[in-house]
């Protein structure tokens, strides 16, 4: 069963028993509330001109474009249609890569399921090859993980964010004194999906699982970032790294749960019964 969205402006809300996701389409159709029993699992903005915050999308490599990320794409608005219980959402071109952005959210309500359907559009004359990229900021805090793929983690400009490696898992339990300035991680992922733990709240993200041959340049398929603020995480996935014609769109799906772990979970990097959680939620 899907449900529709409530629109207030330009924020658009699923609402489902205790559940609530809204979509900013004004603020580049970010994801700002994913909130269950009234907690919300991702980071909120510190002031209007934070934007380091919900959950956004990018084009990968960030080497095509640096930083700040393209301002049509984030933070510009996007247009926004409803159609029965599917929101779309639409960026303008950035001018400098020819490339603008589709977003499609929808719900599964008997699931308890967001799908996300992205699109990266070549607007150019010649074809571009890219990759879908998926940033979700939470609060610093917690504990993050992921099946491991091939390699070992590594790292780029900033500091190398750790990870414990158990029986092919890698964890992040998140430690304030340890990180003393930006720390991140690059790794190729392992059955298609990457959680995070906030106190008694499980989000859990699942893709396509991507070789690492598939990453885009200087890229991977599962990224984790923190700032050196202590504000926030980015819980980061990204797809294959595909050419993409003049006029044609590359699509890439991601699904969201959201979900209140009993007590007998252990909350802890190697737990069992926390990767059975996930595990099951992502067969069904």
């Amino acid at each position: 069963m899907t449900t529709s969205p409530t629109v207030n402006g330009t924020v658009y809300t699923f609402t489902f028993g205790n559940t609530v996701f809204a979509v900013d389409a004004a603020k580049a159709g970010r994801i700002v509330t994913f909130s269950l029993a009234g907690k919300n699992i991702l980071a909120a903005a510190k002031n209007g001109q934070d934007n380091n915050w919900g959950s956004t999308f990018w084009p990968s490599p960030q080497s095509a474009w640096n930083w700040p990320p393209p301002a049509e794409l984030d933070p510009g608005a996007y247009s926004a249609s409803l159609c029965g219980g599917t929101l779309s959402l639409a960026s303008q071109t950035s001018a400098a890569l020819g490339l603008a952005v589709t977003k499609q959210f929808s719900v599964d309500t008997a699931a308890g399921v967001i799908t996300i359907e992205y699109g990266l559009v070549n607007r150019g004359t010649q074809a571009r090859s890219v990759a879908p990229w998926e940033i979700t900021r939470v609060a610093a805090g917690g504990l993050t993980f992921f099946p491991m793929g091939d390699g070992s983690p590594t790292k780029g400009t900033q500091d190398l964010l750790n990870l414990q490696i158990t029986d092919g898992v890698a964890w992040f339990a998140y430690n304030a004194a340890s990180i003393t300035n930006e720390q991140k991680v690059f790794a190729d992922g392992h059955e298609g999906w990457i959680a995070h733990v906030d106190g008694n709240l499980l989000l859990v993200k699942a893709f396509s699982d991507t070789p690492a041959t598939q990453a885009a340049p200087g890229e991977a398929e599962i990224e984790i970032y923190t700032d050196s603020g202590h504000s926030y995480i980015e819980v980061e996935n990204q797809g294959a790294y595909v050419s993409v014609a003049p006029g044609a769109t590359s699509t890439w799906t991601v699904r969201w749960f959201l979900r209140q772990l009993n007590p007998s979970v252990s909350v802890q990097p190697g737990s069992a019964d926390l990767l059975n959680v996930v595990r099951g939620l992502i067969k069904g």
